[in-house]
C-alpha cells in the first residue's frame, strides 16, 4: 500500500500490511510495522472502535468488491500464510518454502 503524508510534500510511503503486527489493547486496535521505502521508518496506527463502521462502509463498497473478485488467488495465497500457516508454527518466510 502506498500512503501519503501532508508533512513529507509529494513523497510516498510503501506499506507491507500483510507483514505487520496486529494487536488488541486497552479496548483498541494497533497495527505496528515498518515502513518499507523510501527509508525504514517504525508506523503505528490505533483502531477505535469508532472507526469500525467507516471500515464496513468502505470494506464493502462496490470497488473493493470488484477489486477483491479480481485477486482471489492473492486474497487465498494471504489468508494461508497470515492464519493457517502461521498457526501450524511457520513464519511468514517459512511458509513460501513449505507450499512450494
Amino acid at each position: 500500500m502506498r500512503v501519503w503524508s501532508q508533512g513529507l510534500g509529494k513523497q510516498e510511503l510503501v506499506l507491507e500490511f500483510a507483514k505487520s503486527n496486529v494487536t488488541r489493547e486497552e479496548g483498541k486496535i494497533f497495527v505496528r510495522g515498518i515502513v518499507q521505502e523510501p527509508v525504514n521508518w517504525q508506523f503505528e496506527i490505533v483502531i477505535y472502535k469508532e472507526d469500525i463502521p467507516g471500515f464496513y462502509h468502505v470494506l464493502f463498497s462496490i470497488a473493493v468488491v470488484r477489486f477483491s473478485l479480481k485477486n482471489l488467488k492473492d486474497i487465498f495465497k494471504f489468508i494461508n500464510d497470515k492464519f493457517i500457516m502461521r498457526r501450524m508454527g511457520f513464519k511468514p518466510s517459512e511458509s513460501k518454502s513449505a507450499s512450494s
